[in-house]
């Protein structure tokens, strides 16, 4: 067993590098929750120049945090639309690009998570910590 947690911000300044490199613009970024706490990054990403979200008043965000992974909080007629990347929680970067990109685009197209968590943050795991580290070791 491990007490060591593992710094996320090397893994979400790189999931926001993707993010500009396949043209959609990051208004911030905001990293939370330093161990002991849930660790949690938001990425506030501009309104797209066009697309279904073009219109939008505010800011669009995209949240991540070690129990649930990414998703995407989209306005919607009943107020937010959370959009959930899916089961793995700590995926490539080029992929969550990708997804972020997809979901803008096509919004019918990604389901919605509506599940619990699929780990608890005050797990001591091992296998998470190393996945999240091989970030800040090329940061």
């Amino acid at each position: 067993m491990t007490n060591s947690r593992t710094d996320h911000q090397p893994y979400v300044q790189a999931v926001v590098a993707e993010i500009e490199e396949i043209g959609l613009s990051v208004a911030g970024d905001a990293v939370t929750g330093r161990p002991p706490a849930v660790r949690t990054a938001v990425v506030t990403l501009d309104v797209p120049d066009s697309g279904p979200y073009a219109d939008e008043d505010e800011d669009l965000e995209l949240v991540w945090n070690e129990a649930y992974g990414w998703v995407l909080h989209l306005p919607a007629e009943a107020g937010i639309s959370d959009w959930y990347m899916g089961e793995d929680l700590v995926p490539a970067p080029a992929r969550v690009a990708r997804w972020v990109d997809m979901v803008l685009s096509n919004p019918g197209l990604t389901p919605s998570k509506e599940d619990g968590p699929q780990r608890l943050p005050e797990s001591d795991d091992e296998a998470f910590e190393t996945r999240l580290s091989v970030f800040a070791a090329s940061a």
